[in-house]
């Protein structure tokens, strides 16, 4: 063969050269191109936990099938209906994954090995496989429990029983609440707590004389809620596959329009427990904030009067629902409630803390302790009526990922109310309060919507579907309409009192007449918007979006509108900075689609608009939605788009944190 040559500076070798290094690029490009797709297609599927090697065509196909929404939909929109349409975007957006990293493993403070010991529904025994890490195999188990319990008015603080109970590999319990502890040479080695569900002889006789007292009421449903702090309904199905897969099997209907109505927990769940807004149920019953909830009506209550035994637990104590910079209850509000447990063992043996919570308790992780309780719940009152609300926010609360490292724990509790039938007297629901409230995906157009858009499925047993044949069908047709926690609310109380849910019961509601909370189980009718369901318009997602040019004079109108709102809510706060104007991060005007025959192409004598901005000092980002006409007014609240750690801890005002900087 010819040696190939050419002079560099020779035209012939130029041309050649240039010929040459051309075709190299064209190779390297498609290269490059190749390798790029084929990377983000892996990244998609590696989120969820999957190596590589792991994955080929027929497995990839496999799972983007399982993440496709349960409840078909139509035209791009997950609800398109006249008042409402919601885009359907991909839980896998390449624009949105770059912001969303593969969780790694929590390594617990306390460390890696197993639990010295376990618990079932009523014992506790030592774990042959931990034994070794405590003891030599000569030595015997030096162990004793002792209960707590809630003590006396006090949501926040326990009593520890003087006696401990010694047992060497297993024990018996028929207390509430236990905490074990274990010595070696004389020293203490290892320290656990544990929870019961044992039956309590004035609950049960409760109960006797309501089954007594109305012996032909009907077949009483219990209710099962499974909840899951800051979980988005895409971000649950990018995260969590295999939860979504049992739940797909188990013939849950996901609520694909289920839509927040204010910004954090509380005023999200406080409409699903009472039907309220965070205003209506201040202004009833609890305008004090220095006194507790105990007057409020909660659902519980209701359940209860009705033979029901109710039980509350959460975990991550520090930020619970009713007690994070709130009092809390004076009287235990349920017959069975989880506080106790989650005081006494997150300060004693709580560990790994980030940001707000606990992740782990010793070696367990905290999530996985509730779940374990719930799982006792179900099994000890599977034949008995029950309402049982428990709420997870320890994993999820503050990293958009974390629900990655659920899926499997998740998954298996489903499994297992499955495997042993526990669900057959139940309704059980699985479900968030809204998505990712901070933070840089929160940021983007789909961060901000997924924030409104929490995850909601709802189960029936196959008696209940038969028996109330019409309320079923009509929740799989809700399930691409615009609901709202005002609308499970109202499905609870049907439930509660079946006689509500009579075919002749389940007819629509005309535009004219519709009240904010509609039962999931009755017919929502398509002209439904946000205003008629009680979502205020910061929050609504019913909308179409158009970006404002930041060259727009409107623009500076807008900042400082929103800088003097924020500041004269810190005004009487001495101790709290004023915030001046640092950047322009976003602007949008929002469209309304609703239509209306009569004035469907007639614009409203007003603009709405989005605006995020950054402010000094703090560097705080916030977004406030204002509608402008002659003047500029706010729409509910200002958002806090980015965690704000202790830069207010001198304020104790849970709202008022999310905007103080102090001084």
């Amino acid at each position: 063969m010819a040696k190939m040559s050419f002079e560099v500076g020779s035209p012939k070798g130029g041309i050649r050269l240039k010929r040459w290094l051309i075709g190299l690029l064209i190779v390297l490009l498609a290269s490059l191109l190749a390798i790029n797709s084929f990377t983000i297609g892996q990244f998609q599927i590696i989120a969820h936990g999957t190596t590589v090697n792991q994955v080929n065509d027929k497995e990839a196909k496999a799972h983007q099938e399982s993440t496709t929404t349960v409840t078909s939909v139509q035209s791009g929109y997950v609800v398109n209906t006249k008042g409402c349409q919601i885009p359907d975007l991909s839980p896998f957006e390449p624009s949105s994954m770059r912001f969303i990293d593969k969780a790694k493993p929590i390594v617990c403070e306390y460390g890696t090995h197993l639990p010295l010991i376990e618990s079932n529904n009523s014992a506790i025994f030592v774990n042959p496989e931990a034994r070794g890490h405590y003891y030599n195999g000569t030595e015997s188990i030096d162990c004793c429990w002792r209960s707590f319990w809630r003590s006396d008015n006090k949501d926040n603080e326990v009593t520890v029983s003087k006696d401990c109970h010694l047992f060497q590999e297993t024990a018996f319990v028929n207390d509430e609440f236990i905490r074990v502890e274990c010595q070696r040479h004389n020293e203490s080695i290892y320290r656990d707590y544990f929870s019961f569900v044992p039956r309590k002889l004035h609950v049960e006789e409760r109960c006797r004389n309501y089954k007594r007292d109305f012996p032909t009421s009907p077949r009483q449903l219990s209710v099962l809620v499974v909840g899951m702090d800051s979980l988005s309904r895409l971000n649950f199905r990018r995260s969590m596959p295999k939860t979504l897969s049992i739940l797909k099997e188990l013939g849950a209907v996901e609520m694909l329009g289920y839509h927040k109505v204010a910004d954090n927990t509380y005023p999200n769940l406080v409409p699903v427990l009472t039907g309220l807004s965070q205003e209506e149920f201040e202004k009833l019953c609890w305008n004090n904030h220095k006194k507790p909830f105990d007057r409020c009506p909660l659902l519980w209550k209701n359940f209860k009067t009705k033979g029901y035994r109710t039980i509350f637990g959460e975990d991550a104590c520090y930020m619970t629902t009713f007690n994070y910079l709130k009092p809390g209850f004076r009287v235990q509000p349920t017959d069975y409630y989880l506080r106790p447990f989650c005081v006494a063992a997150e300060s004693e043996i709580g560990n790994t803390h980030k940001l707000n919570a606990d992740l782990c308790l010793g070696t367990r992780l905290n999530y996985a302790a509730l779940l374990h309780y719930t799982r006792k719940v179900a099994e000890e009152f599977a034949d008995d009526p029950y309402f049982g609300f428990f709420w997870e926010a320890s994993l999820t609360h503050d990293y958009i990922e974390y629900p990655q490292l659920a899926d499997d724990n998740y998954h298996y509790f489903f499994d297992y109310l499955d495997k042993y039938n526990l669900m057959r007297n139940t309704a059980v629901v699985f479900m968030s309060d809204h998505g990712m409230r901070w933070g840089s995906f929160r940021q983007t157009y789909q961060g901000r919507l997924e924030d409104s858009l929490p995850t909601m499925f709802l189960m029936t047993p196959d008696w209940w579907k038969k028996q109330y044949s019409n309320a079923w069908q009509q929740l799989q047709i809700n399930s691409k309409r615009l609901t709202t926690p005002f609308d499970f609310h109202e499905t609870l109380w049907d439930i509660l009192d079946p006689s509500r849910l009579i075919k002749e019961n389940i007819s629509a509601y005309n535009s004219s007449f519709c009240p904010r909370g509609i039962s999931m189980f009755k017919a929502i009718p398509e002209e439904r918007n946000c205003e008629m369901a009680g979502i205020p318009e910061h929050w609504c997602m019913c909308h179409v979006r158009y970006n404002v040019s930041h060259n727009d004079p409107i623009l500076e109108k807008l900042v400082n509108f929103l800088v003097l709102e924020i500041n004269a809510m810190l005004k009487k706060h001495k101790e709290c900075a004023q915030l001046q104007f640092q950047s322009l991060v976003d602007a949008k005007a929002l469209s309304a689609v609703v239509e209306n025959d009569e004035k469907k192409h007639r614009p409203p004598p007003w603009v709405d608009y989005s605006v995020t901005i950054k402010t000094t000092p703090g560097n705080a980002i916030f977004e406030g939605s204002i509608r402008h006409n002659d003047s500029f007014y706010l729409i509910d609240t200002i958002s806090r788009l980015n965690a704000y750690g202790k830069q207010s801890a001198c304020v104790d005002d849970f709202h008022l944190r999310l905007y103080c900087y102090c001084l």
